[in-house]
Order: structure tokens, then sequence, then C-alpha cells
């Protein structure tokens, strides 16, 4: 115990609190509550008896999201997805699969192409985290989504126990352990913690003893990712190290509805595959069958599109799974060609002439940067180390790329000639995984993100060569992704300071304060103190871009890509947000660049015809299982 009353790691478990009559005697209310809430929903939305499969297309006035996953509720009954709604924002939307019922989930505006949210065991609540800063949950039954726990990055999988336990997975290009929190609120605890080689535990599943939960390591050695059994019951380091099941997507146990042993839903390559898994004895048994082929997954989230309830129920998406097209878009929102062919593409960075592109290409954990020739198409691979590489960024006379390597155990940084020629330097190391962002024009320092269990902050390395980083903005708010303008004088970024991602800009001045900011006039002039801040988007913005010519700063909105025109003659004056055009689908993860021209954008999107896959139900898939 240390002097703030919280145990120290080793020792700290989520442990369960008895439950008692009053909440059971809330269910009994509840129970009268859906019956009366299902009977205002208009008259036209009777159930109907589903058939042995059928397809679920988005509702009029809605856009799925491509490559987005789904959540179905323990008893079946309901499923809960993203979508991209008449006014352009993303939200989760509520679906029945008893009937034709469907409604946005109020405060999940802003959720993600991952698995948008998870459900309580009694299906009543459904948790998400969207991009907030915020662990959130929210009745189906009504009203406004409550905020559970402080969280990092964006929600890799969550499970509600009986006894009132949530453990969630957390990613973003960062690592993190497994996190347990109490579902009435408080503070999150690690319940895992990674090995050097691992960058992500995700994907969590109590099993029905309420104590044992599956999970995913996903480390840089091929022999150890795979599907682990932790316990809440077990301190963060000795949680077991052996492996139930090679896999690099996430597996999800699917009780039996008549009683007996279960199986482990899981994916092999496109493959749904179903083994017989035993709670009790927490082993697997038997041969894997194919259940379904043809399944979608994001090789960067570590997720197949697929979900299954404890009552029988299916749920998947077919696609293109984690491939994507390196696309041209000029500023109207036009195609405007694509740079070679399909891959898992992600984190573009065009070089300071336009000539060269260096992007991270593979599934995770096993991502390498390789640079593409705009005019020839030729592409060359730059870096070729086990681990995951990423995060590439040109240096401004485009002879040095810097990115992020798990070569040493963590994202650490590095930087290696352009041309390929000599071995990459390490810039820094560290204990927090970190990430590359961009090099200011004028050379001298190299921005980067880094991430603790609980908060991501912003540093500027001196360069060349490294040294001693300086504090950009570091407080109990997520703050990353900053972007220094062409002149270097101001810093965009985003931060969860108001509740929901948006960008501000402030003063670039490394070191100058690593404290929070104070809100700024419409106008900074030239006696805005250095800690003074201008927030730029309204409504959520991510990611912000400078035009070349730093009188525009381009954002991802909620739902469209946003210009802001600046000036910056007398200090800084930010105008109205105006949106240009749809933002393509998966561009929050897959990351987006503009040309030294500043006449087009590339984005690393989904290869759609327009017409994003539906969701595939199937009541009954044990069915087909060879007897």
């Amino acid at each position: 115990m240390n002097s703030s009353g919280v145990e120290a790691p080793e020792a700290q478990t989520v442990a369960p609190r008895r439950r008692d009559k009053s909440m059971w005697l809330a269910a009994g209310g509840a129970v009268v509550i859906v019956v009366a809430v299902l009977a205002l929903w208009p008259p036209w939305q009777k159930p109907t008896a589903p058939a042995a499969r059928y397809e679920v297309g988005p509702a009029a006035k809605m856009t799925f999201v491509s490559g987005a996953g789904m959540a179905i509720s323990p008893d079946g009954r309901w499923m809960v997805f993203p979508a991209r709604g008449e006014d352009g924002v993303v939200r989760d939307y509520l679906r029945s699969l008893t009937g034709v019922a469907l409604r946005a989930l109020p405060g999940t505006e802003g959720s993600t192409s991952a698995p948008p949210a998870s459900w309580s065991y009694d299906s009543r609540w459904v948790v998400f985290a969207n991009g907030s800063g915020k662990l959130k949950k929210v009745d189906i039954l009504g009203g406004p989504a409550l905020d559970v726990a402080g969280f990092p990055g964006v929600l890799s999988g969550a499970s509600w126990s009986p006894e009132g336990i949530i453990i969630a997975g957390s990613s973003g290009g960062e690592a993190s352990p497994i996190l347990g929190v109490r579902a009435s609120g408080g503070g999150v605890v690690p319940v895992t913690v990674l090995d050097e080689d691992e960058s992500a535990h995700e994907w969590p599943q109590f099993l029905p003893d309420g104590k044992h939960f599956l999970y995913e390591r996903v480390s840089s050695d091929p022999e150890k990712t795979g599907i682990y059994i932790g316990s809440i019951e077990a301190a963060p380091n000795r949680q077991s190290r052996e492996r139930l099941l090679a896999a690099d997507r996430q597996a999800y146990y699917a009780a039996s509805p008549g009683g007996g042993t279960g199986h482990l839903i899981f994916l092999r390559q496109a493959t749904l595959m179903a083994q017989a898994f035993d709670p009790a004895t927490m082993t697997l048994s038997g041969e894997a069958t194919a259940i379904v082929d043809g399944v979608d997954s994001s090789a960067t989230k570590n997720y197949g599109l697929f979900s299954v309830s404890d009552t029988g129920t299916l749920v998947y998406r077919g696609g293109f799974g984690s491939q994507t097209v390196l696309t041209w878009i000029d500023l109207q929102g036009n195609p405007a060609g694509t740079l070679d062919g399909r891959g898992d593409y992600s984190s573009p960075a065009i070089s300071p002439d336009g000539s060269r592109v260096a992007v991270a290409v593979g599934a995770a954990p096993s991502q390498d940067i390789w640079i593409l020739d705009v005019a020839g198409g030729a592409s060359t691979r730059f870096t070729s180390d086990p681990g995951r590489e990423d995060f590439p960024a040109w240096s401004p006379d485009g002879k040095t790329i810097a990115f992020s390597s798990e070569r040493g155990g963590k994202l650490d940084l590095y930087a290696k000639p352009a041309d390929g020629s000599g071995e990459a330097k390490l810039l820094l190391e560290s204990d927090e995984p970190k990430s590359v962002e961009r090099w200011t024009n004028d050379g001298r320092f190299l921005l980067f993100d880094s991430t603790d269990p609980t908060s991501l902050h912003m540093w500027a390395l001196p360069m060349p060569g490294g040294g001693k980083p300086l504090p950009l903005l570091q407080s109990e708010d997520q703050e990353g992704v900053a972007r220094v303008s062409p002149d270097g004088r101001w810093m965009a970024y985003t931060s969860t300071e108001s509740g929901t991602p948006e960008n501000f800009v402030r003063p670039f001045a490394p070191g100058a304060s690593a404290g929070p900011a104070v809100a700024g006039p419409g106008v900074g002039g030239p006696g805005a103190g250095r800690d003074t801040k201008w927030q730029v988007s309204n409504g959520g913005g991510i990611r912000p871009l400078w035009a070349p010519d730093g009188k525009t700063l381009y954002y991802i909105g909620a739902g469209p890509v946003m210009a802001v025109d600046v000036h910056t003659d007398k200090g800084f004056e930010a105008g109205m947000p105006r949106s240009l055009f749809m933002a393509p689908a998966g561009t929050a993860t897959t990351g987006w660049d503009i040309t030294p021209d500043g006449k087009r954008f590339l984005f690393a999107v989904p290869p759609t015809t327009g017409v994003s896959a539906p969701f595939t139900v199937v009541p009954n898939w044990a069915a087909g299982l060879k007897k």
C-alpha cells in the first residue's frame, strides 16, 4: 500500500463485491420497464421468427461503416454497431434481432470502426469508449450515457461480470494491459502486465465463473501471440503465460444453450472456427470445425468482425479483411487516383518533395515500413525487423525517416537514411511506448507521443541525434498528434479535455510549459502567453493537418473532413470550421497526409464500391456442427 492508499501493481487485483437483494429487485423491475419500452416502439416493429440465416442491412438515411464490428447481447436479442447517420456523424446504434427496432444510443458519437461497444452480463447496459478519455455505459432502456472511469486509447473489447466488474482492453497505437474497474465507477487498475516483446492485451471475455477470462496477447514472437486465460484474482505480473490457442484475432467462448461443453469461436485467416472448450477445466478438446468462410477482420486491431451470444446466435460480416488502398482525394472530395495495389496500409507519410510515400505495411504486430514511388509505382522495403515498425516521418530535407520500432521490446524512436543505406539509429529509449508524429519544418525537433497506463502525452525530441526530450503538454487529459505550423510558431493537437476529442492550437514552445493551457480569446495577439490555447474544432475533431502555406488547418470531424481558415499576421486567429467532404472509412485509425502543394490528401481506405457489407445473423450456428 502506498501513500495514496492504492496497492502496488504486483499485489493489486480487481476483487468482486457480494451482490445484495436490491440488485435482483431492480432487475425484476427492469423486466416490466423493458416490456413498457418495447410497447412504445412503433407498432409495425413486431418481432418475427428468425430464418435459418438472414442479413441485416442499413436503414434509410444510414450508412454502415466499412470494416466496422458489432457486438451481440448475451441474450441474443440485440446488436450494437457503429453507423453514419444522415447528419454525417458516426455513432452506435441498437438493433433488435427479433424484430426491426432500431435507434441511436445517446453519447456514443465519435465511435470507431473497432468493436463499437460491449455488453453487461444481463444484456441491459452497453459499455463504450468513443475517444473521450472515458469508459462509459448507457442503459438500453433509456437515459444519458454515464461515465464509469478515465480510460486511455480506443476500447479493444470489454466484459462485464455478474459481480459488477468490467475488464477492458485498450489500443490506439500504444500498448496497454487489460484494465479493470467496478461497473459502479472508480479508478482503473491493471489486471495484466505486458512482457517486453508484447504490444497489446485485448478482447477480454469473462468465463462463466466470473473470475477467469479469455484475452489475446499480441507479441512480436509469433509463438507467443494467441489466446490466454487470466484471472482477476491474480496479480498482474502473475497471470498465466501458458497459451491456450494460437490465434492472431480474438476468441469468444460460446456456451452450449442446452448445457454441456461449449466452444471457442475464433478465426483462422478468413474462416470462422469452433472448437470444444470446457470452462470448468479451461481446456480445449477435439478438432476445430469450420463454421463459415469469408469473415472480415482488421489486422491493425487484431480483431475479427464476428460476435456470438449465450443463446447460440452468431453475427458476422464478410468483406475485404484488413486490406486498404492508398487513395488520392482532392480538396473537393473527388478521387484522384490510387498508389500501388491493395494491402495492409496505415500511417502514410508523403516526402517533402512529394515524390515518395513512406507507409506501414502488414498486420500487427509485424508491420514494416515501405517506400513507394509516386510516379513509377515501385515499392521498396525500408525496414525488416520481426517486430512492429510504424509511424514514419520524413526529415525536412527528405534524407532521413524517423519511425517507431519494437525491436528493443518497446516502441522506441529510431532514424534511418531514406535511401535505405546504413543501420537504423536509436534516438530515444524508455519504458513508455512512443509513436512518432512529425518533424518541425526547421528540422530542430521530432514530435512524438508517449503513453503511460492512463494518459497520452506530447514531447519534442531535439534533432539531429536525439537527446533529452522536452515536454509539450502533459496533463490528466489525453493529448497527442501534435502538428507544428509551417512557420514554426503554432502547434495544433487533439485533446479530450472537453469530454470529447477536439483540436486545439497553442504557441509552440518546447519545454516552456508541461501543464494545461489557459483558454485564450478568439484572437491571439503578440502578447498571447505560451500557455494560451484556442479550440479550433467544434463538435468533435481529431488528426489535425496544416496546409503547406499555413493558412488552413484541416482535421477529421465527426464524419466530414473539416477546414479552418487561419490568420497569423497579428498573432493567431481561426475562422469557423467548414465541411469539405465525408472522410473515408477508417481514417481515424489508418491516418492521412497532404501533398506539399496542398492540392491533394492521401488516405489508406478500404477498397469498397460504395456499398458496405451487411451483417449476417445465424440464429443457431451450432446446429451445423458435425456430431
